[in-house]
């Protein structure tokens, strides 16, 4: 189990809502049937939409400054053993999300009105996903990338003959270009991997929007003053 959190930022300024961030963890729903959605739930409920977590996120807020986050992000990706495990993939999901939250307050050790802080004083949605695709930083892109940029120079030669641009060898470029696709380090299901192809396999991870202030809006709970993304 791989878990990262992440303070909410977005360039040298933090955002004032939420909306663009639950907007990108709902990417995998568009152009799906409501049957087969993946909705946010929290500690008690499985189907919160979108729209209530933006509201609650944003209206939870108080005397935090513009230069502070909103919320946090916090990202679980289960090994491939663990995935293998899975009855239920999203209930196993969730049940596991629910413990770990549980977890995630108790780390805090402190008291809120002279009791533990628990489960309840946090206010947080998650979101299961099913699928990864590459990045530009992944390993398998960068290593791959002499390869595409020859690839993508050749394309464009032969666009030109194509269009009397320039001479020369259509068939020879061919060639060369089917050449570098077998010579490309990393390949999965015999196809050079690039940018946001789908990675292969079980996917399935869990994001998590914690609201950086607790539950009755009036204490700032943070994971740590000298926070680490990871």
């Amino acid at each position: 189990m791989y878990i990262t959190i992440t303070p909410q930022k977005l360039g040298g300024n933090y955002s004032q809502s939420s909306a663009g961030f639950v907007s990108y963890l709902e990417k995998e729903n568009e152009g799906v049937e409501e049957v087969a959605k993946e909705h946010f739930f929290n500690q008690y409920e499985d189907a919160i939409t979108p729209e209530e977590v933006v509201k609650e996120i944003d209206n939870n807020t108080a005397k935090l400054k513009k230069k502070e986050p909103k919320f946090y992000s916090i990202t679980v990706s289960p090994s491939k053993y663990e995935l293998k495990r899975l009855q239920n993939s999203s209930k196993d999901l969730k049940r596991y999300t629910r413990e770990l939250m549980k977890d995630y307050v108790a780390c805090f050790n402190r008291e809120i009105d002279g009791r533990p802080i628990n489960i309840n004083d946090i206010k947080y949605y998650g979101k299961i996903e099913h699928s990864r695709s590459f990045k530009g930083t992944d390993r398998q892109v960068r290593e791959n990338q002499p390869y595409a940029t020859k690839i993508l120079q050749l394309k464009s030669e032969i666009r030109k003959i194509e269009t009397g641009l320039m001479q020369g060898s259509i068939q020879k470029r061919e060639k060369e270009i089917e050449k570098l696709e077998a010579q490309a380090p990393h390949c999965q299901d015999g196809k050079r991997i690039v940018q946001g192809m789908p990675k292969a396999g079980n996917q399935s991870h869990i994001h998590i929007i914690v609201s950086r202030k607790d539950a009755s809006n009036s204490v700032s709970l943070s994971p740590g003053s000298k926070y680490k993304a990871s």
